[in-house]
């Protein structure tokens, strides 16, 4: 082959190459706009636009609830946006803010399971105590995501792989009421299904920009939909229902 189609050829795939690169650094801002459509349809009757479909009134756990977590999405987008407008100083200042939000999401989503298990349980909801453990199961790998990310802040690959999996595991409860809302009934696993695709279509992300997916990425978020998946096994166990018994006493 003549050298002067060779020099061609390589200097179009590297440009081929480049403008793939530019473009996938909005790939998580991108993922975080998904995410925030999910949730606010999911959401949209109960929460963010009620005001129009008169549903019940909120507690002030609710209201707190809703407020946090959909700051902390919010920030999620920020920050996605904030590198890939390669504005990483402020990206890091905003940092501390996210630690915070994160915290109070946890503490904020236990308060809420364990107020809405009590409910259940004095109705005598067979599916009290299962709901409660996936929950605080989603809350807890929510809550240990985003510790490992602020730990591993100076790794961006494994931090952006590690508050991507807290956004999943944040979306659980609004992505299962938005494929109800829009399919008309829903299942145990449809937030799964949900979480699932959303997992894949990051895994295809890094295949493509870095010729594997992140073992982080990989590795967590299999963890996540495994665990979501056997949540009814383990929350519906004698042990598991003796143990919610005396956490909420």
């Amino acid at each position: 082959m003549d050298m002067g189609n060779v020099r061609n050829l390589s200097g179009r795939h590297a440009a081929v190459k480049l403008t793939t690169l530019r473009n996938s650094k909005w790939f998580p801002t991108a993922i975080g706009l998904a995410a925030i459509w999910i949730v606010i349809v999911g959401f949209a009757r109960t929460y963010y636009f009620k005001a129009f479909f008169g549903t019940s009134p909120l507690t002030l756990r609710l209201h707190l609830h809703g407020f946090i977590l959909s700051a902390w999405l919010l920030l999620f987008l920020a920050q996605a946006w904030l590198i890939a407008a390669h504005r990483r100083a402020l990206h890091m200042r905003l940092g501390i803010a996210g630690a915070v939000l994160g915290a109070l999401a946890v503490v904020a989503t236990y308060a809420v399971a364990f107020e809405s298990a009590a409910n259940e349980v004095a109705q005598n909801a067979p599916v009290a105590f299962s709901r409660l453990y996936s929950s605080l199961q989603l809350a807890t790998l929510f809550g240990l995501f985003v510790a490992a990310g602020i730990l591993f802040r100076s790794r961006p690959e494994i931090h952006r792989s590690l508050m991507v999996l807290a956004m999943l595991a944040l979306i659980g409860p609004g992505a299962h009421r938005a494929v109800t809302l829009l399919v008309g009934h829903g299942s145990p696993h449809s937030h799964v299904l949900v979480i699932g695709v959303l997992l894949m279509i990051c895994l295809a992300y890094d295949w493509r920009t870095r010729g594997t997916p992140h073992p982080v990425l990989l590795w967590g978020g299999t963890s996540l939909v495994v665990l979501q998946l056997t949540r009814r096994l383990v929350g519906g166990s004698e042990a598991w229902q003796e143990a919610a018994r005396w956490l909420m006493k």
